[in-house]
């Protein structure tokens, strides 16, 4: 049963209502790119080749896809806390992204799902169908629809117009319009409709299934916050802030992400993470968008205002409060079990795929930290699972047939 999902669902099955590929040149200053970040999926927003051919390949023209921890790193390591976030924010794109091209690959509209999850699993993260299909490769079946409903269109609300006017008229530049873009997330969506489709797998734990990534990268949570700028991995984007037990066994207490920045306001957390440990950087940020601490009798809000005129204007983002990082170091380890919850997501060795699955796409989280015990004893960190491991997961025995 499972098989009809992958080899009967094609690309045109999944592009209702999606949107195009998100992307700024690459001499576009980093603060347009910031800007962008907020309405982007997956916390990534993709940079175009400057001088490509209109008749090239969309998906050859990007050279990579920027996150918002890679903003904010590149600002924290250039100003250094020392006021020069202005320039850091004006320099171009180009030079921030890491080059990764094969992150956006092409499909035609009759592509089937599981060719479209092989792509991902090399390394794509952005797969992009033609929106006329009549100009790429014409489809006569019906839409693949027993187990999964269209998502309509949703219009963007006014808080992020200013974001998607700058995007559109690049966008539309470099032709990105007349294509449909899919995320990862777009796959997982539409997998949890099929549950009944994929059974038993979605029942079962991701232990079972081999669905836990034992390999993570993890700080000290006395380090400096600035120490995660040389751990940053590729995918995905998040680096655990650990208390490292006499045995060594860790226990996250937090999380330094592009997810858990996607929509902060990054120069406020470059600031942050350029003064900060570890442990109160990953704590330190304000769901109720509260003002960031000041640092050595300065504002730092008042900094960003002067940064803020010579940059693209951004999305109302969320900041950091003082009134979690100001605590003492000695009072943290007594202090961070009751924010845990808020600031880092979870699930357990015995918890099934779907959970997993509904988990994320609930947070809109590209990533889940794998935890053992709890209840009676301290949780103890396993590994993560993301993405990658869900689509592992689901279609082991599947094979690429040929059409």
């Amino acid at each position: 049963m499972a098989h009809i999902v992958f080899l009967r669902a094609a690309a045109a099955d999944l592009t209702a209502g999606k949107p195009s590929l998100a992307g700024v040149p690459s001499s576009a200053p980093l603060s347009a790119a910031a800007a962008a970040i907020p309405s982007s999926p997956e916390a990534a927003v993709a940079v175009w080749r400057d001088g490509a051919s209109p008749l090239a390949p969309l998906a050859a023209t990007v050279v990579g896809l920027l996150s918002s921890l890679d903003v904010v790193a590149f600002v924290a390591s250039h100003a250094r806390g020392g006021g020069a976030e202005a320039d850091a924010m004006r320099t171009p794109v180009g030079d921030v992204v890491p080059r990764e091209p094969a992150l956006v690959r092409e499909v035609e509209p009759d592509a089937r799902l599981i060719e479209i999850m092989d792509l991902m699993k090399q390394g794509a993260r952005r797969v992009l169908v033609r929106k006329n299909f009549t100009e790429g490769c014409p489809i006569n079946k019906q839409p693949f629809a027993p187990f999964y409903k269209a998502v309509p269109k949703i219009t963007g609300t006014p808080r992020a117009a200013a974001t998607q006017t700058v995007s559109r008229s690049w966008s539309s530049t470099f032709g990105c319009d007349k294509y449909c873009c899919l995320t990862r997330e777009d796959i997982v969506r539409f997998l949890i409709n099929c549950l009944g489709a994929l059974a038993p797998i979605p029942l079962q734990s991701i232990s079972s299934l081999g669905a836990i990534s034992r390999g993570y990268c993890h700080v000290d949570a006395s380090s400096p916050a600035m120490e995660v700028v040389w751990k940053i991995p590729s995918d995905p984007r998040a680096v655990a802030v650990v208390r490292t037990n006499s045995d060594g066994s860790h226990v996250i207490l937090g999380e330094i992400s592009a997810h858990k920045l996607w929509k902060r306001d990054h120069v406020a957390a470059a600031d942050a993470m350029a003064r900060l440990s570890a442990l109160h950087f990953a704590t330190g940020i304000d769901e109720n968008g509260a003002a960031p601490a000041a640092a050595n009798g300065v504002g730092a809000g008042a900094r960003r205002g002067e940064v803020e005129n010579d940059i693209v204007p951004s999305p109302r983002s969320m900041r950091f409060s003082s009134r979690r990082i100001g605590f003492s170091a000695c009072l943290a380890s007594q202090m961070v079990p009751s924010h845990r919850e808020n600031t880092v997501l979870t699930c357990k060795t015995t918890s099934s795929l779907a959970a997993v699955m509904a988990q994320m796409l609930a947070h809109r989280a590209t990533h889940l930290w794998v935890v053992q015990g709890g209840d009676t004893e301290e949780a103890i960190l396993v590994g993560m699972v993301g993405y990658m491991d869900i689509f592992n997961a689901v279609t082991s025995g599947v094979l690429v047939l040929p059409a």
